[in-house]
């Protein structure tokens, strides 16, 4: 069960605090997942209910939450048994927060132009915002009341502002002045009044409306600063502030939501226009996404390129994008094109549905990652292997076809070849038969998809839920994976309902090819260095394919010209194979022309130069371990399950294992498995383990099933 400890503090003279039990489930448990805590339930609290009577403007309440196994007695007096379980360390810390009630006494205004504003709440520490609010006079707290009503200023220079509240008897107040001469038909300055509290007043600035057509940069964020000169934001719109003085503000125009791009000064990014102007610049630098971003339909997005090539100070051309655990909804095209030595962590696609008739690497994070080497007077640099972690995409699909209809929703005109010339007639001689033979036409494949990268990243600690891949181009694509299509390394990630179909050569639960990567030059010729083809601690669950090489449950095509590659620490169950060719108008049937093979780890070995080693295990009982192995082997720790094995506890024996390559072991590798019965899918057909350092991915990925 969780429970808080909250101070409440109106003034100097009138605070309290107090321990109070989380809300219970309806069924009578306490709920698993912290609970938020909120206005509604402090105002169940005696000692905060009598504090609120007194109608104070404003109260600031700091909690902590913690946690316990211990039951509750059937008596008890709160306060004291949640402190003796602190004070005793039967109680678990969790995280902190802070919040403002306000009072509801306000005077008439406008209706909201804004019908639901924004809530910065704070779980876990100060949020990205407050953490850069505390620069000039004012000091940032970090949070907005939840009861602030938006109202517009009368005018056209696109400000919206909180309605005021009612000050008490005899109140101190300070003015905040914000120029206005830059509006379009200059004005007086706006004036905001706060009370004074113990030495500061408390005051909300005014948002500017970014959906207003003439005072909106897009890509760009307008603040605050007290220097008319400046060139950097020090107070954000919406932002609530501490002032001591009275303060004038001018308006600044800045990239992005704020920020310098570098590590400890990341660019925010808060809109989506701030990642098509991202797109529209190679990317460089360091950037932090602060708030969800959903593409209105009205809009699209370019994948974002980075700089890879290295100068004298290679630091510079870093890049790191940090979606800050926050959604991005409405891609119609990946987040990122090509990088190269960059990191991309937190982030989270959902609601996004890419359709292209471009034969190309495809990825919702980023579609294809190279690893550069440079020689430089001598000495060798290299770009590194750029790390996609922590990320997640979730009901959201890749179409490739030829549209059959055009940008205005019109039928296109259906394309008939061309008809031959008549060739004068052949005469056989006699006793000579004529034979025929047909030649099938060559079939050209290239090119790899994957839901995090398409092809390249060493990638960490991501999930894939409810995803479908589709592609109908005249030419066939290589590698398809729920991952990646060709990635350098995955680990510690997993699927779960996934759809791969098409003119597809091979796929893989986890990855199309387990081929790893290569070094490239500068003028991107491909180098005899190889690395990387180990997939381990993850995990596949019911995953459909229809391809016509190879499938597996983990990789659909084994094999890497990196020594030493390892499949291990795996599972893959709920498997639909359908793979080979088939006759035209015989789609029903899976009795193939020519067949495929299917794996439920491996589909098939390709043309590289070493094997996988396939060990600690588990693989579906309804197809062999490696559909067709030339130079893959598997050793007797890998299991074959039926469907039901899977979520018994003997399975973490096999997963959680040590694992050491026979000919390189300097290279332990130990599975992170546990069973999560709090974080069961939608489908709920059961507990089945997950890499632990994912669970708190699934939260992410729950959404609108709309795609």
């Amino acid at each position: 069960m969780y429970f808080y400890k909250i101070h409440a503090q109106a003034n100097a003279e009138n605070e309290i605090d107090f321990l109070l039990l989380a809300p219970q489930e309806k069924n009578g448990e306490i709920g698993e997942k912290v609970p938020p805590l909120t206005a509604e339930i402090l105002k169940k609290n005696p000692k905060f209910e009598k504090l609120a009577r007194a109608k104070f403007p404003l109260i600031m309440v700091t909690y902590k939450v913690y946690t316990t196994d211990c039951h509750l007695p059937k008596v008890y007096n709160e306060d004291e048994f949640l402190q003796n379980l602190i004070d005793n360390n039967r109680a678990e810390f969790v995280t902190s927060g802070e919040m403002q009630i306000t009072s509801k006494v306000k005077p008439k205004g406008k209706k909201s132009k804004i019908s639901k504003p924004v809530l910065y709440a704070i779980i876990g520490g100060v949020t990205a915002l407050s953490m850069i609010f505390g620069i000039g006079i004012g000091v940032g707290i970090g949070s907005k009341p939840s009861e602030i009503n938006w109202s517009e200023i009368e005018g056209d220079d696109g400000l919206i502002m909180p309605d005021e509240i009612a000050f008490s008897p005899n109140a101190q107040l300070l003015t905040i002045s914000i120029d206005r001469s830059w509006s379009p038909v200059p004005r007086e300055d706006l004036q905001i009044k706060g009370e004074i509290i113990d030495g500061f007043a408390t005051v909300t600035l005014p948002i500017f409306d970014k959906n207003d057509f003439f005072t909106h940069v897009p890509g760009h964020t307008w603040g605050f600063t007290t220097d008319p000169n400046a060139t950097r934001i020090e107070y954000y719109g919406g932002g609530i502030y501490r002032f001591t003085e009275n303060t004038k503000l001018y308006r600044v125009l800045v990239k992005f939501g704020g920020g310098n791009g570098t590590k400890d000064d990341p660019y925010l990014i808060d809109y989506f226009d701030q990642i098509q102007l991202l797109s529209r610049e190679k990317a460089r630098g360091y950037f932090k996404q602060i708030a969800d971003i959903e593409f209105p339909c009205w809009s699209a997005n370019a994948p974002i390129d980075t700089v890879n090539e290295l100068k004298e100070k290679p630091d510079l051309e870093r890049f790191e994008y940090d979606g800050g655990g926050f959604k991005i909804s409405g891609l119609t095209a990946p987040l990122f094109g090509t990088v190269s030595g960059s990191v991309i962590k937190n982030v989270n696609v959902i609601n996004s549905a890419i359709q292209s008739a471009s034969h190309e690497n495809y990825g919702f994070i980023v579609s294809q990652v190279y690893n550069y080497r440079y020689e430089i007077g001598g000495k060798i640099f290299e770009t590194g292997e750029t790390l996609l972690q922590n990320c997640t995409v979730s009901n959201s699909t890749i179409e490739l076809k030829i549209p059959d209809v055009d940008e205005y929703g019109n039928p296109l005109p259906e394309v008939v070849a061309p008809v031959e010339p008549q060739s004068p007639q052949v005469v056989v001689p006699p006793g000579l038969e004529q034979v025929e033979e047909e030649i099938p036409p060559p079939k050209y494949g290239e090119f790899a998809i994957g839901s995090i990268s398409g092809i390249g990243g060493q990638i960490e600690d991501c999930y894939v839920y409810n995803v479908e891949i589709s592609a109908n181009l005249p030419d066939y694509f290589l590698h398809v994976g729920g991952i990646s299509g060709k990635p350098a390394n995955v680990v510690n990630s997993g699927i779960n309902y996934l759809q791969i179909s098409g003119k597809i050569f091979h796929a893989g639960g986890i990855a199309g090819s387990a081929g790893g990567s290569r070094l490239y030059s500068a003028d991107g010729r491909e180098l005899p260095v190889f690395y990387g083809g180990n997939v381990q601690g993850c995990f596949v669950r019911n995953f459909t394919a229809t391809v016509e090489n190879s499938a597996g449950g983990i990789v659909g095509e084994g094999g890497t010209n990196a020594e030493n590659a390892l499949i291990s620490n795996n599972y893959a169950t709920g498997l639909d194979f359908r793979v080979g060719v088939f006759a035209e108008g015989d789609k029903e049937k899976n009795v193939p022309i020519k067949p495929g093979f299917s794996g439920g780890i491996i589909g098939a070995d390709g043309n590289e130069k070493y094997g996988h080693l396939v060990i600690n295990t588990v693989s579906d009982a309804h197809y062999p371990v490696i559909g067709s192995a030339r130079i893959s082997t598997f050793d007797d720790t890998v299991r074959l399950a039926p469907a039901h094995a899977f979520s018994q506890i003997g399975i973490l024996d096999v997963l959680n294992r040590n694992t050491v390559h026979p000919d390189n072991p300097s290279v332990i590798f130990a599975g992170q498995f546990m069973f999560a019965e709090d974080h069961r899918n939608s489908d709920d057909t059961g507990n089945y383990p997950f890499p632990s350092g994912i669970v708190e991915l699934f939260e992410r990925t729950v959404a609108s099933s709309e795609k």
